[in-house]
């Protein structure tokens, strides 16, 4: 890799060999729903206080105390309230974007070049934006006022799954599958918030040997990370806490120490973070991911869309060739 980072970088060989043959899965994060107009988890965690203030159950004074606190302990903090006094916090007015899902141009531009990069997609979000396919820009749309007909372009719904007992390899190889790790706004009692929800979503009791005790989270990702690539998007230097959670526990190596699938994150910096970008990537290569840089100076992260576009008009996914099914299906019952 060289010093420089490019506001467009280049797509390493393994990535795209991925998509041609229909195992790249994108792995969506906050980033990606910032953008669309969705809160950060800064903005989320003071708007579940603040739901609370309203309620009369917390107060500013208390808010300012504890100002300084991470969004994870402050989430939990409300989620506590929630439980105690009751407290109904609408967490869909905080999660769904500012300018909602349809006319939102920079939400459907992140979202529909996601949705060429694959055919299944993984996220950490709460959100709706992978649950339905964006459709090309140039789509007809139809006047207000004009009867509203099924066209060729109209989107389509991809099916969202957010219970832990439907994460199985089998559903990691249907096309048009969305899997919310964290839970959905579909269920906002099974949402993963606070600090015990992560540690009880990632617990390490495996137990193969016995199915009561399997954490099939933790099934499930070792399936997605041993046959498919993987590609980040959307996961910043304050997400390193959660990819931990997710890459280090669910990680089994192969007999000969490295990893069976190449994966990839996309992540943004300035120019003058080279060696901030240089140390990152030796801490990625160890946990088998290789950093794929881009440059933020001109446009920050909007520069992220630009991005997504040109991978996705470079590799746009395919199905999976049945041969590939059938060998990870055998894999998995050998």
């Amino acid at each position: 890799m060289t010093d420089g980072i490019l506001p467009i970088p280049n797509i390493p060989p393994g990535l795209k060999d991925a998509a041609q043959r229909g195992v790249l899965v994108p792995f969506v994060g906050a980033g990606a729903s910032v953008l669309a107009g969705c809160p950060t988890w800064a903005q989320l965690a003071d708007g579940a206080l603040r739901a609370c203030i309203e309620a009369n159950k917390f107060t500013y004074a208390q808010l300012a105390q504890i100002e300084h606190l991470s969004p994870r302990v402050k989430l939990s903090i409300a989620r506590g309230m929630e439980a105690e006094h009751q407290v109904k916090i609408d967490y869909a007015k905080l999660i769904n974007p500012r300018r909602g899902y349809k006319n939102n141009d920079l939400g459907n531009r992140v979202y529909r070049s996601l949705g060429k990069l694959g055919r299944t997609f993984v996220t950490t979000n709460y959100d709706a934006w992978l649950d339905t396919e964006i459709p090309e820009a140039h789509s007809p749309v139809n006047p207000p006022d004009a009867p509203q007909m099924t066209t060729a372009n109209s989107p389509s719904k991809r099916r969202a799954i957010f219970d832990v007992n439907e994460f199985t390899p089998a559903n990691l190889n249907q096309p048009q599958m969305v899997f919310h790790l964290h839970g959905s706004l579909a269920d906002p009692s099974g949402m993963v918030i606070t600090t015990r929800d992560y540690l009880s979503r990632y617990a390490n009791d495996r137990a193969e040997n016995e199915p009561q005790r399997e954490n099939r989270m933790l099934t499930f990702l070792s399936h997605l990370f041993s046959t498919k690539t993987v590609l980040f998007v959307g996961y910043g230097l304050e997400d390193l806490e959660i990819l931990e959670y997710i890459i280090q526990k669910a990680r089994i190596p192969s007999p000969n120490g490295e990893a069976e699938a190449r994966h990839f994150m996309l992540q943004g910096y300035f120019s003058h973070q080279a060696e901030l970008m240089r140390s990152l990537t030796r801490y990625y290569r160890q946990c088998d991911i290789q950093l794929v840089p881009f440059q933020r100076d001109k446009k920050d992260w909007t520069q992220l869309i630009e991005v997504l576009e040109h991978f996705a008009d470079v590799m746009p996914a395919t199905s999976p060739l049945n041969v590939q099914v059938q060998a990870e299906m055998e894999a998995l019952l050998g």
